[in-house]
């Protein structure tokens, strides 16, 4: 991959659907899930957005060896935040000897490097990088006013890694990690509200460690990581045009621990069981200043903890045509009591080339501390889900097809008509995913997905603000997707590739007591090339959406235009 964004890789995924607000924040759905219910993980461990939202800037794309998507519920391994499905983003190996580093730019004054340095000694090797990213940016609102006198909102984004591992012998390895995020965004008001001079500001810190034995089939692990993230939004000089002062501040501490052992007890059969502890402590200030005169809000430290414990058995029969899992997990929570849920999936394998899997689960989620912060009377969530699909591979070929169901009970959505977390009654998705990979020849590789998402959601009605209506779909997900993708190596040295992705209609919420929105449907254009100008320097140029489509994710915010990137990359 070129300097393509995070959020344009994820694009591409099937099932998989992005929103944007600006070059801030951005959510990531998994078949008609709400965003909250996407686990995504960096290398195993959960990166930022317990409230799901995500700041990929972070995260160079340059160093993705590739992306895991597991679709459908998650919950027995992950816990409830996975309720629609885990995103693993793998990077590249940093256990050998190595030294790489990334410089670009591009469109809208963007600025991109980055530096990694990896290295063995005896049993020891280590890995340590940093990266800094600015933009001067576009608008993040949308200006409907025609005066085109919206200023441009930028980012300046700083990160640092360091890993180490020690192999104590051939067992056992002990792995410890922190990584930081510092990000500092100019953001709009709002929806279509332009504001020159109100800031973001969020700092995030991993810090954990990994000990693993294995031998043979036989696994043990023990894990254990500290998060903390601290938000700002402020507006606080002269451009008054909405507020006078504004400060809102966020901080919030999360702890998890995780031991799970696996062993093989018999030919045919895997046995996994586990528990895990999960602490979660928040804290909010919010003081304004307004027309209407000051007002205060202090949501004092609270906290949350859940634990569980989980087990899996894998099964297969002496031919390995049959699989079966099976799946449970209790938790329990100090504010919602115990709850179960189980998964059962069975696949069998025709022959060589053709498989056939199925899938029933089960789905809690407990609402966030950032939710309570808003409504303390919110139930959890519960969903039943099942899936049933077919995969065919051969040498240069691979076709996968799926139908998946869900109903989630008491899901939590945010009310825009008095700006509070609720509960609704039901939301009822199904839908279909195709794939499919050729690899034509040594040269030419083709992909191609299509993606069919049916929604409907019985909740408050958004005009009437009384009544309750069942929505035939659901806000921000599109019911048709398509992708296409075509790589070519010209030579050992000359790579490119081309790539389209066709988003259909959506609907968002159109405002207060107002009718929902329909966003139009539009297909970004892609392309990449890079040539390897010897064993230490490779060049690059990257285009996005080349045909420069005007379009929108979140009703009243701009979306990215015509993004070209050329750069270097050392090794």
């Amino acid at each position: 991959q070129g300097d393509v964004t995070v959020q344009s890789l994820l694009r591409q995924i099937p099932g998989v659907a992005v929103s944007s607000a600006g070059s801030s924040f951005t959510e990531v759905r998994i078949r008609g899930g709400e965003a909250n219910h996407t686990l995504v993980l960096v290398d195993g461990v959960p990166a930022t957005g317990g409230d799901g939202n995500y700041i990929f800037s972070g995260l160079s794309a340059t160093e993705i060896e590739r992306i895991e998507v597991m679709r459908g519920p998650q919950t027995i391994f992950f816990g409830p935040s996975a309720s629609s499905g885990v995103i693993n983003i793998i990077t590249k190996n940093k256990s050998v000897p190595n030294f790489s580093a990334d410089i670009s730019t591009g469109s809208y004054g963007t600025r991109k490097m980055n530096a990694q340095h990896s290295s063995t000694i005896g049993k020891l090797n280590y890995a340590i990088g940093f990266g800094n990213e600015s933009a001067k940016g576009f608008s993040s609102a949308t200006d409907l006013t025609g005066k085109n006198n919206f200023d441009n909102d930028g980012y300046r984004n700083n990160n640092w890694f360091a890993n180490i591992n020690y192999a104590f012998n051939q067992n056992w390895n002990l792995k410890a990690f922190t990584q930081q995020t510092s990000y500092n965004a100019d953001i709009d008001y709002g929806t279509f509200k332009d504001d020159k001079d109100e800031k973001f500001n969020n700092a995030t810190k991993f810090t954990g460690f990994i000990l693993k034995y294995k031998k043979e089939k036989t696994v043990f692990q023990l894990q254990y990581q500290l998060s903390t993230q601290d938000r700002q939004y402020k507006n606080d000089s002269v451009d008054k045009t909405y507020t006078i002062f504004e400060d809102n501040q966020y901080a919030g501490k999360s702890h998890f621990a995780d031991a799970f052992f696996s062993k093989a007890i018999s030919k045919n059969m895997q046995w996994i069981t586990g528990v895990d502890f999960r602490y979660g402590s928040y804290h909010q200030t919010y003081v304004s200043i307004s027309k209407w005169g000051p007002y205060n809000d202090n949501f004092k430290d609270t906290f949350q903890y859940q634990t569980a414990l989980y087990s899996s058995l894998l099964i297969n029969d002496a031919s390995n045509k049959w699989l079966l899992e099976l799946g449970g997990r209790n938790n329990k929570h100090n504010r919602y009591g115990s709850n179960q849920t189980f998964t059962i999936s069975p696949s069998y394998k025709l022959n060589a080339n053709i498989r056939f899997m199925a899938s029933a689960s089960t789905g809690y989620k407990a609402p966030s501390l950032y939710q309570l912060s808003y409504n303390e009377k919110l139930k959890p969530e519960e969903s039943f889900n099942t899936e049933i699909g077919m995969e065919y591979k051969t040498n240069p070929l691979f076709i996968r097809a799926v139908y998946y169901n869900r109903t989630i009970e008491n899901g939590i959505d945010y009310n825009y008509i008095d700006y509070n977390f609720f509960n609704y009654i039901q939301q009822k998705v199904n839908g279909l995913e195709l794939e499919f990979n050729w690899k034509a020849n040594e040269k030419n590789n083709f992909s191609a997905n299509y993606t069919l998402m049916n929604g409907q959601e019985t909740n408050q009605n958004r005009v009437t603000t009384k009544d309750t209506i069942t929505y035939n779909y659901l806000l921000k997900r599109p019911k048709n997707t398509a992708g296409i993708q075509w790589t070519y190596e010209v030579s050992p040295k000359l790579n490119f590739s081309m790539a389209a992705r066709y988003i259909g209609k959506r609907y968002d919420v159109g405002g207060y007591a107002a009718a929902d929105v329909s966003l139009k449907s539009y297909t970004l254009l892609n392309a990449h090339i890079q040539y390897k100008l010897n064993k230490h320097i490779l060049l690059y140029a990257d285009g996005q959406n080349l045909a420069n489509a005007v379009f929108q994710e979140i009703n009243g915010y701009n979306t990215m235009g015509r993004m070209l990137m050329i750069g270097l990359r050392l090794k």
